[in-house]
């Protein structure tokens, strides 16, 4: 992943997964941001399951994140992950959006 992956959301729901290199990336970077208007409370999830052979409702996320309502974040996980997703439990007037950046290597 040279160029971040997104994914945007609008109203209070999780968002798709974005599957990630767990087999060579070193350290996950994911920043959300929200837009200046409206608010919203969200927490970004985490697996260790393989998205693309582990079906959907079996798989097992769990929080990187406390829930917050920072308006813009930017954190860093030591280790590899197979799958990240955005869970917004409340959204009002407002979008938030998950970047995220894998390393390759070091």
């Amino acid at each position: 992943m040279g160029i971040p992956t997104s994914v945007t959301v609008a109203s209070s729901t999780t968002s798709r997964a974005i599957n990630l290199d767990y087999m060579s990336a070193k350290y996950v970077t994911w920043a959300v941001t929200g837009s200046s208007s409206g608010a919203f409370t969200y927490t970004v999830e985490g697996a260790l399951d393989d998205l693309q052979v582990t079906s959907a409702a079996n798989v097992a996320w769990f929080p990187l994140s406390s829930a917050t309502t920072a308006n813009s974040s930017i954190n860093l996980y030591q280790g590899p992950l197979a799958g990240i997703r955005l869970n917004a439990a409340s959204v009002s007037s407002a979008s938030l959006t998950l970047r995220v950046l894998q390393g390759i290597g070091w």
